[in-house]
């Protein structure tokens, strides 16, 4: 099981390799805040992302804010910070990009990874052949990843 925020899916919809995160993860949750950020998305993402609400994404409960998660949070957005405290609540690991969202997720403890951890993963695990490949296509597809991550990413998957 895993807790999503909206980034990630939003990658991974862009490269329609949503089904990744039920095949390594099982079950896919996120909180109120981000399934309302999902369905403001317009663009080629929003197919794949309908079809993964009905199959694979389940929209849990608002999510309890202990003062420890609050105190983590309290720079984030609504969509972040609910990601944060569902993954807190049921103790799931953390599917999140921004960095200082994974920063205040560590500082609670939890497992963190990201769009390129679930790809890497994924290669790990024979569930695809390359990385490098569709976290290019993600950014041409308008889905924001510098030049240095790309390098690191591709080195990590032996790509480089």
């Amino acid at each position: 099981m895993i807790a999503s925020d909206t980034g990630p899916l939003v990658a991974l919809a862009k490269i329609n390799q949503l089904s990744l995160l039920a095949e390594l993860f099982g079950d896919i949750y996120i909180p109120p805040a981000v399934w309302r950020e999902l369905l403001a998305k317009i663009g080629s993402e929003a197919i794949y992302l309908d079809e993964a609400f009905s199959r694979i994404i389940t929209v849990a409960p608002s999510p309890a804010m202990p003062a420890a998660v609050e105190a983590a949070t309290s720079l984030l957005d609504k969509g972040e910070q609910e990601a944060i405290a569902l993954a807190y609540e049921r103790q799931l690991v953390l599917l999140i990009d921004e960095r200082l969202g994974r920063t205040a997720a560590r500082r609670l403890s939890l497992t963190v990874t990201g769009t390129a951890g679930v790809l890497l993963q994924a290669k790990q695990q024979g569930l695809i052949t390359v990385v490098s490949p569709l976290l290019q296509e993600a950014r041409q597809k308008g889905y924001w990843l510098s030049d240095e991550f790309l390098s690191l990413v591709a080195k990590m998957a032996e790509e480089d």
